[in-house]
């Protein structure tokens, strides 16, 4: 669970810091406007205001705005009589139409960003309006107006951009206003570390936390995996005749920090005094459940979220919040896309619940890959930034991501700052094509307090043949106590990876036991499994074959995981299997894999056709290394030895120690009859994988070639001692056997009758 989807998907942070205070203080009102010849209602209005007679004033200025709807004083001091009498509503009004009038009026632009943090409505405009005096001269740096824009970012769930204002604003000096609020927006923007160096040097100099600083401390503390500091912040806080809602909020974070302690049973007794709150209680469950498989947690948290589904007061906010923790469990999520099919049934006009629900009809195999595409591409984007920011959350969930989506991802991302995890999603996409650059700019975009960055720069390390640091990070993934399932499974799926690069499948495949056990009733694993111990030797191509098929038997055509890919496109290539390839390629166009078999079997029937096929797939993923391969054996099966060797040869010049292109191209000069050259490729694979005995059969036949059979026959006993019981070396010994003789004029005994 990446950092924002714990801080927002919660949805508790908006409740922490509903209380904060605002970091502009109520506007100093201006001096009077120049009231020369202004009309008379306008100068007796500001009259009346001086003297603090603001009802009658408010009476002359309504007056004088209808008598003259483009006065800027008049428009001002209607603003600044509703804003006296606390009608807030009729002043945020009023100060809008002034920026109408005059788009630059200081204090209409700072009252409008004040009055944002007011409702939930305001809060975009409240935005525009501070950016727009932030624009103005002399307001650049201004650290009270960035603070302020931050925690109306903050409301609005756009993270990255409240942390930027936040790191601006602490550039200067900053106020203690300013740096309690940073605090807690950098323990919920990804930044916990830093947050707590400001909640430190808050504390230390004197001042007191307030119960939801503390809040947003112990959050902090949590993140950077100190949950016993996060109980003692917490803690002091407890008083049963404290606010209500307060303190079930305030039981809610430390029920969280007792399952982050390994003391859950503690937080579900402490939950059980919440009373008549039950979405609280649903969210503090959920929260638990993030530092805890335990059984007991997720079944209460899912009964909590049900009962929410049910409340007669059910509202679509929270309605798409419960059926977004729901999704956290297997086992809800058809209760998921069941509640966004009735919320879009109810509410046609919001195309983010349609979109929600298609995403979780894909995700549980509904409905293809293609039918996705087809819905989401045809999609016209709407304004309402919470739409948007619902189209973002949802569409960060589609796992894995969809390459073929790549211009909407683009799209959304433009409209919306709100989810920051689809910049790691995109990332996700650039990574598997290569697109290192691109994939590091994206995962620099997202940034956070998040286990999956690590997950992401072990694969961009794995890929740029850096092995040894790629395992480490895997390694400390593995052994950190505080790893999520989701992450170990990640950290054991990437190492069991790299051994299978380096030909190590027995250590890959005790991993992958890991894994099932992590993964209990995932058949999902068992693919990966298999495709591992077939591509290690250790069963036979039936045995994987026989798993494959009993795995399409008992799953929907349109549930295709990562693991179906492996296997398929480990198995040979074979006709029979056509359609399954069509359809996986249709799913996901980009798997070189799949495309690889199904260039293969095309070359069972029409050897040009498939050479065409694989040049085209050389020309159209240029920096893929496996499409140098395909091409290559392609070729060297069909005779083609030149266009094989230029695409071995390719291969070599990227990376001299590419062991299947030293092998495929020793091949191709042992069938040019250039045996030197062979023996110089042969003997380098063979010192690369010393135990391939395929290899070393191929090497022992290239030394036949060569016309020194007693050699071969020593580099078979040397071998055998390895391998005693080969049955393919007793077999390549009789034929060299059989060829010594013949060639002294022999003929073998078991040939004379």
């Amino acid at each position: 669970m990446n950092w924002y989807r714990r801080t927002l998907g919660l949805c508790l942070s908006l409740n922490l810091l509903a209380s904060t205070p605002l970091v502009l203080a109520q506007p100093v009102l201006a001096q009077f406007p120049n009231l020369d010849n202004q009309p008379t209602l306008v100068r007796e209005g500001y009259a009346l205001f001086e003297k603090g007679w603001i009802d009658p004033a408010l009476e002359k200025f309504l007056q004088a705005v209808q008598q003259y709807p483009n006065s800027v004083p008049a428009q001002l001091g209607l603003a600044r009589s509703y804003l006296k009498l606390g009608q807030d509503a009729n002043a945020f009004e009023a100060f809008r139409r002034l920026t109408i009038l005059e788009p630059t009026n200081v204090e209409a632009l700072e009252t409008l960003g004040l009055l944002g943090s007011y409702r939930p409505e305001w809060r975009n405009v409240g935005i525009d309006a501070l950016t727009n005096l932030l624009e103005q001269p002399g307001y650049e740096r201004n650290a009270e107006v960035r603070a302020q824009r931050a925690l109306l970012l903050f409301y609005q769930g756009r993270l990255l951009e409240a942390v930027a204002d936040y790191d601006i604003a602490l550039e200067q000096t900053p106020s203690l206003s300013t740096q309690i609020g940073a605090a807690q927006v950098f323990a919920y923007g990804g930044r916990s570390g830093q947050s707590i160096e400001l909640f430190e040097s808050y504390v230390s100099s004197g001042q007191t936390l307030k119960v939801y600083e503390a809040q947003a401390y112990s959050f902090a503390l949590r993140q950077q995996n100190m949950p016993s500091a996060a109980i003692d912040v917490l803690q002091p806080f407890l008083d049963a005749n404290g606010n209500p809602n307060e303190q079930a909020q305030l039981k809610a974070e430390l029920a969280a920090s007792y399952a982050a302690n390994g003391q859950y049973e503690r937080g579900l007794t402490l939950l059980d005094t919440i009373q008549g709150q039950p979405l609280m209680v649903a969210r503090a469950l959920r929260g638990m459940s993030f530092y805890t498989d335990a059984p007991e947690v997720q079944t209460r948290a899912i009964a909590a979220y049900r009962e929410v589904l049910t409340s007669s007061s059910l509202t679509v906010g929270t309605a798409r919040e419960a059926a977004d923790a729901l999704s956290v469990y297997p086992s809800s999520r058809p209760t998921t896309l069941a509640t966004y099919r009735q919320l879009a049934a109810q509410y046609p006009d919001d195309i983010s619940l349609d979109i929600q629900a298609s995403i979780w009809e894909r995700q549980l195999a509904q409905i293809s890959a293609q039918e996705l595409r087809q819905r989401l591409l045809t999609v016209t984007l709407p304004e309402n930034p919470t739409q948007l920011q619902y189209i973002a959350s949802s569409l960060a969930k589609l796992d894995p991501p969809d390459a073929e989506l790549v211009p909407f991802y683009q799209d959304v991302l433009a409209a919306t700052s709100a989810e920051p995890f689809l910049h790691y999603r995109l990332g996700q996409i650039y990574l598997q094509q290569n697109k290192l650059e691109l994939a590091q700019e994206q995962l620099r975009l997202y940034a956070g307090d998040d286990p999956a960055v690590l997950l992401f720069q072990a694969e961009q390390a794995r890929r740029l043949d850096d092995s040894d640091t790629s395992i480490t990070i895997y390694q400390q993934l593995i052994n950190d106590p505080t790893s999520s399932n989701q992450v170990m499974t990640g950290a054991l799926q990437g190492l069991a990876g790299i051994y299978q690069g380096q030909g190590r499948y027995t250590e890959a495949l005790a991993l992958y036991e890991e894994i099932i056990a992590l993964n209990s009733g995932n058949d999902t694993k068992i693919l990966g499994q298999t495709s591992l111990a077939y591509q290690g030797k250790f069963i036979s191509v039936e045995t994987a074959e026989s798993v494959l098929d009993q795995w399409l038997t008992t799953h929907p055509a349109n549930e295709q995981p990562p693991e179906l890919y492996s296997l398929v496109g480990a198995l040979p290539a074979d006709p029979d299997r056509s359609g399954l390839y069509e359809s996986l390629l249709a799913a996901n166009p980009g798997s070189l894999l799949i495309r690889q078999r199904q260039i293969q079997v095309l070359a069972m029937t029409d050897p040009d056709a498939a050479n065409e096929a694989a040049a085209q797939l050389v020309a159209d993923n240029p920096d893929a290394p496996e499409v140098y391969l395909l091409q290559g054996q392609i070729a060297q099966d069909t005779g083609k030895l030149s266009t094989a060797s230029r695409a071995y040869e390719t291969l070599l010049e990227r990376n001299p120690e590419q062991f299947d292109a030293i092998v495929g191209l020793a091949g191709v000069r042992f069938q040019q009859l250039r045996y030197q050259e062979a023996r110089r490729l042969y003997d380098q694979a063979i010192e690369m994988a010393p135990d391939d005995l395929n290899l070393r059969q191929t090497s022992i036949s290239l030394t036949v070639a060569q016309d020194r059979p007693l050699q071969a026959l020593e580099e078979i006993n040397a071998l055998q001692s390895q391998v005693p019981s080969s049955i393919a070396l007793q077999r390549q010994e009789r034929l060299i056997k059989e060829g010594l003789l013949l060639h002294r004029g022999f003929q073998p005994v078991w040939e004379r009758y």
